[in-house]
């Protein structure tokens, strides 16, 4: 068989599987789907489910506390404000501020998301461009196996999501399969099925494709810049983020960087998708509601926030697989501060950044954004077709790499230069936090996250200082490093 033999027998072979992959998503949940028993998660005897959808391993409790009574009471006058406000779109901007920051009540969150991110303009503005997209993702799509089996991972204790080719697992595979069409400079990035797949708790099918095209390539919000190759925004925030330390929580950034724990090992979820599976779902909505009314920024000061209110138990921590464990998986647990306190204490965090002028990072470059036009079919060349994975870093993956090692051997020699964590000053601004908040518990159960695995040692010689740098940046195509976390 000749070389163009070769190649035109992997082609079909592809073509064959995006098309049997295709027509299951099609079948969805007709009996003639035949699914693996591995591919759906079991229920268990004493699951319980939250409002959101999301299943708990505890028993159902008998009675309602005061609390959750009160909490439905105030909710329910809430819904009735803001159905009001609704109608009457847009409202004064002051009103709309102080009524998302207190929580779009979640009745109503399908109308208000639609309302803030102009989904229906956009429908109105593009008819027939997603059915469009979705016909060409079909024919043409090179990421429908990565997508697939993404859809199955995504949200699997949620009950829209649990089950394999439900109506919500299908419209995930839609969406994600026709954007990375629409958006061919961009294609497909791990992190967009959770952003997709929060939008369509919410939103319909065609809705969720509109909204996530805004957050990715509106200005305000950019997540393109967070996906593309070389994530040049990833670095523009981390870099920020790691100045706003430097100068107001300095006891912690030093802390952090003897204990070699990066902003990259413990922010990706926070920045790639506004803090899902980080804190507790109902959290992370209120920051999803606050982002889409101010854009980026509030993921910023989002982060410090969350440092911040945690930063005495994380000065506790005396290793870089404890503080990683804290930030990724006990928080999400057990975050230890209400909502509304969370959210209070995010407000306070964002006036006192923009009272230091470091609530903005420092403008994006130009290949944060699109540079190709939206819905334009580009072809892939032959080595997508046929699903071969490259082998060799591009110039921008390599950037990635160089970046967090000089980020480490900066902070380092910061270190280095200034006197020792334990007897340096704290942070020169103090951000109140109200006397009935609760720090979380130093007895709280966590459960244990994978180490980062071995790590290459790099000795700075001036100063001999040794700096970790985690070998799955040297091993894995970056875009599945970052977000597979």
């Amino acid at each position: 068989m000749t070389d163009g033999e070769q190649q035109e027998a992997l082609v079909k072979r592809a073509e064959d599987e995006r098309e049997d992959i295709f027509r299951r998503y099609e079948l969805g949940l007709d009996p003639s789907n035949v699914v693996d028993s591995w591919e759906n998660p079991t229920f268990e005897i004493y699951h319980r489910t939250d409002k959101y959808g999301f299943l708990h391993d505890s028993r159902l409790p008998s009675t309602r506390d005061a609390q959750e009574v009160h909490r439905n009471k105030i909710e329910m006058e809430r819904d009735k404000k803001w159905m009001k406000m609704l109608n009457q779109w847009p409202p004064p901007q002051d009103k709309l501020h102080k009524r998302v920051y207190k929580g779009i009540p979640d009745r109503v969150r399908m109308v208000a998301w639609n309302k803030l991110l102009d989904i229906q303009k956009s429908i109105d503005n593009n008819a027939g461009v997603y059915l469009r997209m979705l016909q060409l993702a079909r024919k043409y799509s090179t990421e429908t196996r990565q997508i697939d089996a993404d859809v199955n991972r995504q949200f699997r204790d949620n009950l829209a999501f649990r089950e394999r080719y439900s109506v919500k697992q299908c419209s995930l595979f839609n969406v994600l399969n026709a954007y990375s069409i629409y958006n061919s400079e961009l294609g497909y990035c791990q992190g967009m099925a959770c952003v997709a797949g929060v939008l369509l708790l919410y939103l319909h099918e065609e809705e969720a494709f509109w909204a996530l095209n805004t957050l990715i390539t509106d200005q305000k919000y950019g997540m393109h810049g967070l996906f593309i190759e070389g994530f040049p925004k990833l670095t523009r925030f981390i870099d920020h983020h790691d100045r706003i330390m430097s100068k107001i929580m300095r006891k912690l950034h030093k802390h952090f960087t003897k204990h070699n724990v990066d902003a990259l090992l413990y922010a990706i979820k926070w920045f790639f998708v506004v803090f899902v599976e980080r804190v507790p779902f109902s959290l992370s909505l209120r920051v999803w509601d606050i982002f889409m009314l101010d854009g980026d920024r509030v993921i910023l000061s989002m982060a410090i926030t969350i440092l911040y209110l945690h930063k005495d138990e994380l000065l506790r921590l005396k290793d870089m697989d404890a503080i990683i464990e804290y930030l990724q998986v006990r928080l999400h647990k057990n975050f230890g501060y209400s909502d509304d306190d969370a959210i209070q204490a995010l407000e306070r965090v964002m006036k006192k950044l923009k009272d230091l002028k470091l609530d903005v990072p420092p403008p994006a470059k130009s290949n944060e954004f699109p540079t190709r036009k939206l819905g334009d079919f580009v072809e892939a060349d032959m080595e997508k077709k046929i699903g071969r994975r490259r082998n060799d870093y591009t110039d921008a993956e390599k950037q990635v790499i160089t970046d967090v090692i000089s980020r480490q051997e900066q902070n380092a020699i910061d270190v280095q230069s200034t006197v020792s964590y334990e007897t340096s000053e704290c942070a020169t601004v103090t951000l109140t936090v109200p006397e009935d908040s609760h720090s979380i518990r130093s007895s709280l159960a966590g459960t244990s996250v994978a180490s980062h695995g071995s790590s290459e040692t790099m000795s700075l010689e001036d100063n001999n200082i040794h700096l970790r740098t985690a070998n799955m940046l040297q091993n894995t195509p970056q875009r599945e490093m970052l977000l597979g976390t």
